[in-house]
């Protein structure tokens, strides 16, 4: 199993959400309004200078959704351009 941390642009929700459907994903934990600075898409930090935020999602999932929803990002993703979304594979050992 793989564990994949979704990092979005929070005004691409719906699409982000209609990729885990269509790969078949029900289970996620999303953490809202987080901040940070993107190489590509620059600083989100929910003030008045960048008030742009994300959302993150942490997937577990098996390993062949896993190549699924890493393709889907990655049309997204050409589709969007600078609007923001990065996904970033981990090992999942455990899940108690």
């Amino acid at each position: 199993m793989k564990l994949v941390i979704i990092c979005y642009n929070i005004a691409i929700h719906e699409e982000v959400l209609e990729i885990l459907k269509e790969v078949g994903i029900q289970n996620y934990t999303r953490f809202e309004k987080t901040q940070g600075i993107g190489k590509t898409s620059g600083p989100h930090l929910g003030n008045h200078i960048w008030p742009a935020v994300n959302s993150v999602l942490a997937v577990a999932v098996e390993d062949d959704k896993k190549d699924k929803l890493i393709k889907q990002i990655k049309e997204l993703r050409k589709r969007l351009g600078k609007e923001g979304i990065k996904a970033f594979v981990l090992p999942l050992e455990e899940i108690t």
